[in-house]
């Protein structure tokens, strides 16, 4: 071999060794690790599952979820039916989850990623447990992990940490676990709207035909006028997906005192609302029943109006303010004002 081609030889050995020095090598983790599922063995046994607490910090338990039949409930919530869209959700991202990577196993770090124990006060994770028949292990949910996807979390009798591919939606608030959807009943479908006072007043609204878009107020006094069809036609709208701040046993609640709402819709559905307020909270409840009043079978059941007092049968919730007020107003309340500036 001539020297020339010797020479370049040892120009192209040289260089490849350089790239080589600069790619960089598989950390231990990475190469030891990979990924792995975090609860292997809960696809096979969700179906059968019928128990999960959350606890946070402090030990406070967030809900108790228990299966009745085919439904879950809250036990904290008088066994008040469980959102089910979040729980499966929940569920099905435990089962899919893997972990991408293992963190720390020093207790003294593990505020860092909010996995620890949830006994301690001010402790940021949430506990989630199963029973001990469905051979599950408790977790501990902590912080979404900062500058990457993913969610920190540490098997309750473990002391390593790890790290998840993806974010558990697991809130602290009661609330969010149950099903808080009351009752969907859209203004186009509704033809009048009645308010009855414990004094007798009455205000009523209807349309003069179910295609109309407003509302019509009735009663109104000579040299009287509204304030807007806004006003009115918000009445209309009163029970358009209405969802509850909280829910009681309906007998939990005095109603002696109540405001008595009642809704008739294009279908012929009835549905009567008693609103009454205490402490500053603004309380219903609700039954539905089938309007007919020149017909045979009167009160006959009907699928939606079954479907409807199977949900609120027995409950009392606690609404939003705007919504009570809509349904509570009266006639001054509805006219402008006819003092002199």
């Amino acid at each position: 071999m001539s020297k020339k081609h010797f020479s370049w030889l040892l120009i192209v050995t040289a260089v490849f060794a350089a790239l080589v020095l600069l790619i960089p090598e598989k950390t231990g983790k990475e190469s030891s690790l990979g990924k792995h599922a975090l609860m292997p063995g809960l696809a096979a046994v969700v179906n059968e599952l019928d128990y999960i607490r959350l606890t946070a910090g402090g030990g406070e338990v967030i809900a108790t979820l228990k299966r009745s039949d085919s439904q879950w409930q809250v036990s904290e919530a008088s066994s008040y039916p469980a959102d089910w869209v979040r729980l499966k959700a929940l569920l099905s991202d435990l089962s899919l989850a893997e972990v991408v990577e293992d963190k720390t196993s020093n207790p003294e770090f593990y505020t860092r990623l909010g996995v620890e124990d949830v006994s301690t006060d001010g402790a940021s994770g949430v506990m989630i447990e199963f029973s001990d028949e469905s051979g599950l292990p408790t977790v501990i949910v902590g912080n979404q992990a900062t500058g990457r996807e993913g969610q920190f979390l540490r098997l309750h009798k473990e002391d390593k940490s790890v790290l998840l591919d993806r974010k558990l939606d697991v809130p602290r608030d009661r609330m969010q676990w149950l099903d808080r959807d009351i009752i969907d009943i859209a203004d186009s479908e509704v033809l009048e709207v009645t308010s009855t006072h414990p004094g007798g007043e009455v205000l009523s609204a209807r349309k003069a035909s179910a295609d109309d878009a407003d509302f019509e107020l009735q009663g109104i006094p000579e040299g009287g006028e509204i304030k807007s069809n806004w006003t009115v036609n918000s009445m209309g709208g009163s029970l358009a997906s209405l969802s509850l701040d909280e829910v009681v046993p309906d007998s939990e609640i005095d109603w002696s005192e109540a405001v008595v709402f009642t809704v008739l819709t294009v279908d012929g559905l009835q549905v009567s609302v008693d609103l009454v307020s205490r402490e500053e909270s603004h309380w219903i409840r609700l039954v539905a029943a089938v309007y007919q009043p020149d017909e045979e079978g009167a009160g006959q059941e009907n699928e939606r109006l079954k479907q409807i007092n199977d949900r609120v049968g027995g409950w009392a919730y606690r609404i939003p303010q705007h919504k009570y007020d809509a349904m509570t107003r009266r006639m001054d309340d509805m006219l402008k004002s006819t003092e002199t500036p």
